[in-house]
């Protein structure tokens, strides 16, 4: 039986909205990256918790935002 294993960041691009800011992640593996709005007070929990739960943003377009912030690859990634 394989394990669900969970996604990690790739990177993340932070912008300045009304109310607050919105954050745009891209996964290690996934043919998406997802939007969400920062509702915590630590960078990385905000980062976990828009990969967990946003909302799907085209891949394409996010590779083309400036990045904030990069994340190492993950050396599970291409594990199957």
């Amino acid at each position: 039986m394989s394990e669900n294993k969970p996604n990690t960041p790739k990177q993340v691009s932070w912008f300045n909205g009304c109310g607050g800011r919105i954050g745009v992640v891209v996964a290690q593996q996934g043919e998406y990256a997802y939007i969400g709005a920062a509702l915590r007070h630590d960078e990385d929990a905000d980062v976990a918790h828009i990969l967990a739960y946003g909302a799907r943003f085209p891949l394409e377009a996010a590779l083309l935002l400036p990045v904030s912030k990069s994340y190492p690859a993950d050396a599970s990634a291409g594990d199957a």
